[in-house]
């Protein structure tokens, strides 16, 4: 990303970003790219409810069942941190979609939502640090979250990217965003 590119935090109409997760090391060639395959499973849920443990509980038990353990549980982990987000910072107004999706050698969940632009643009900002040090920016929004610091703590990307090692990807259209954390099978 060019210094100009960091001074305007905010996406075009059309954009995209993705991040690797550091537990693993560098990232290995096809993990930033778009997973594209198919989808296993499909919710729409509306921001603001509460469905949020009853999916999570649905997509825990799905992947379980249908994936490495190891595999399955950095998904949940996903699943979980992607909605919690979109649930809580995405427009009541629209429908918010979580997937999960497997291609040969990926496997992914997907959650998309409408977002105000001011949205999009912290969230553009954080994935920017992640992807520059996923290591430091969990450490930093750890303490935060502690601390109780100003502004409020990230700390679910951060997760996703750190902990679980996930490489996350964000495509912006307009006031759509899409957010897929995924891994090899």
């Amino acid at each position: 990303m060019s210094s100009s590119d960091r001074s305007s935090p905010l996406p075009s109409s059309s954009s995209r970003l993705a991040v690797a997760g550091s537990a693993r090391g560098p990232s290995r060639p096809g993990e930033g790219a778009t997973l594209s395959g198919r989808t296993l499973v499909r919710v729409i849920c509306t921001a603001g409810s509460g469905a949020l443990e009853y999916t999570h509980a649905f997509v825990t038990a799905y992947t379980a069942d249908h994936l490495r353990g190891a595999v399955a549980q950095r998904l949940s982990v996903g699943a979980y941190e992607l909605l919690s987000n979109a649930l809580n910072f995405g427009s009541v107004s629209s429908d918010i979609v979580i997937e999960l999706i497997e291609s040969d050698n990926m496997v992914g969940v997907r959650v998309a939502n409408d977002a105000i632009a001011a949205r999009v643009a912290m969230l553009t900002e954080h994935l920017v640090k992640l992807k520059t040090n996923a290591e430091q920016t969990f450490l930093e929004e750890l303490r935060r979250s502690v601390t109780g610091g100003i502004p409020r703590p990230m700390l679910g990307l951060a997760r996703v990217a750190h902990e679980a090692a996930l490489t996350l990807d964000l495509q912006v259209q307009e006031r759509r965003i899409s957010v897929t954390a995924q891994c090899r099978r």
